[in-house]
């Protein structure tokens, strides 16, 4: 049985706040500590915490990825089990620093922040510039039950998490890649949880744009046209990031095209709005443009501006 969003975050549940250097908990799914301090550090620490624990993290301003600079990106569920940083992490991070985050313990789980509505670290709490480097190199427990509430709210939904090698032959069912944001229905039944506020969110339209190369992608001329992917989500921004982690790196990146939710493009919508609104761009965009598959399309700019326009126009009278 699925668990509500309650029985994953308990009020009774430790806190701590800490910070990374970008949030990928699909490759990295541990928290650690440096050196024979830091493992006098943890020793402390884990009598102090219930088990599991949060882990809240915010991202850097020397991350990459300019949207997460300086946010709290999301949370881990982990657990008191012990390890080296290389059991929990994927091999690509072993190279990096090997001396740092030795003594780790392993995320059960983790939960992204949906990028709309991610709190810059800083508004969160005014003083941590002053004290980031400690925050950074030992983790802080939190204890304020207002900030703790603030951060339990903001709306999340769960994203997969790597797994040590000597799990990766059993069920693996909870942990599967989320494929977006909760199943367009009554009830999600796919294994992972949304938090009960992002459940409450209207939908949005949104149009992805693929670049990179449309001749190159196709392996043949696209003749000027584009590649679009559309749909309805309650978090079009985290729904193209899904997207762009299941490619490899390299010249094909996703961006947000349109996006109902920006100021002047028409704003929210309740699913069977969005749904009717999505259903307009599809019959239009089927019927003049080239379908590649699922909600993928080959198409000329202005047709994919006919077909935004159309499901706004679509939802917006539903």
């Amino acid at each position: 049985m699925t668990e509500t969003p309650a029985q994953i975050w308990t009020d009774e549940m430790s806190v701590i706040f800490t910070s990374f250097w970008g949030w990928s908990p699909e490759t990295w799914g541990t928290i650690g500590w440096t050196g024979a301090q830091g493992l006098s550090h943890r020793t402390k620490l884990l009598k102090e915490l219930t088990d599991p624990f949060i882990t809240v993290i915010y991202a850097t301003n020397s991350t990459k990825d300019s949207n997460l600079r300086g946010k709290i990106a999301g949370f881990y569920l982990v657990s008191h089990e012990t390890g080296h940083r290389d059991e929990f992490t994927h091999p690509q991070h072993h190279p990096h620093q090997p001396e740092k985050w030795e003594h780790s313990l392993r995320a059960l789980r983790a939960f992204t922040y949906l990028p709309e509505h991610r709190m810059a670290a800083n508004r969160f709490d005014p003083t941590l510039a002053d004290r980031a480097l400690a925050v950074s190199k030992w983790a802080e427990i939190l204890t304020d039950r207002e900030k703790i509430d603030q951060l339990r709210a903001i709306p999340w939904v769960e994203s997969p998490v790597y797994l040590p090698a000597r799990l990766e032959t059993e069920s693996n069912e909870e942990f599967e890649p989320l494929r977006g944001l909760a199943r367009a229905g009554p009830a999600n039944a796919a294994g992972y949880v949304v938090s009960s506020s992002a459940q409450e969110l209207k939908r949005e339209l949104y149009l992805l744009r693929l670049g990179g190369g449309a001749d190159a992608y196709l392996g043949r001329a696209a003749n000027g046209r584009e590649i679009y992917k559309l749909g309805l989500s309650t978090s079009p921004q985290f729904r193209m990031e899904s997207l762009q982690k299941a490619m490899p790196n390299g010249a094909f990146v996703w961006s947000v095209h349109r996006q109902s939710g920006n100021p002047g493009e028409g704003g929210s919508f309740s699913f069977e709005a969005a749904v009717t609104g999505e259903y307009a761009m599809k019959t239009f965009l089927s019927r003049n443009a080239e379908w590649l598959g699922g909600e993928f399309y080959l198409a000329s700019q202005s047709d994919a501006e006919t077909a935004w326009k159309l499901g706004l126009e679509a939802a917006a009278n539903f």
